[in-house]
């Protein structure tokens, strides 16, 4: 029962750890950022997943068809970044199964392109990581590509 308890405690103190390791650090670059930015600009972090349309034919074969993309986007896309977010037709290239050079023109496989730019946080963090591996579990992906940049950020409103 003792080892238990002190196994959970020591977890914690890790969990801990790194949430407050990942807040010191992500400050450290806001503000380097910050530094940078022109005047009326925000130090944000924009972040782009790839995600492949193509389902394994181990899990059914097939392509992620709009009505499906459409459907995980109402349930893990826009409960998380209700705020906004930009959704992007490509053609990618994966040096995967029946992908050849003969492929590249006109792309080897359709994809998605999720882009999302926020205020750089532990929760943001979380709701990415929670996005792309919903993706890569849903439809039997065997990765989501993950891309993050440091931006400033202006709106031009009225």
């Amino acid at each position: 029962m003792k080892r238990g308890l002190l196994i959970r405690i020591f977890a914690m103190v890790g969990i801990v750890s790194a949430v407050v390791l990942f807040s010191i650090v992500l400050t450290d670059a806001t503000e380097q950022l910050e530094a940078n930015c022109a005047e009326g600009s925000m130090a944000w972090t924009e972040t782009r997943l790839f995600m492949g349309r193509d389902i394994p034919k181990a899990a059914g074969g097939g392509e992620v068809s709009s009505v499906q993309w459409q459907a995980f986007t109402n349930t893990e896309i826009i409960p998380r970044f209700s705020t906004g977010f930009t959704v992007l037709d490509a053609a990618g290239f994966w040096q995967g199964e029946g992908c050849t050079v003969a492929d590249l023109p006109g792309g080897c496989e359709r994809s998605k392109m999720l882009l999302v730019q926020y205020v750089p946080s532990a929760e943001a963090e979380a709701a990415i990581n929670a996005v792309a591996t919903a993706y890569r579990t849903r439809f039997s992906q065997q990765s989501v590509m993950r891309s993050d940049h440091a931006v400033c950020t202006r709106f031009y409103a009225g």
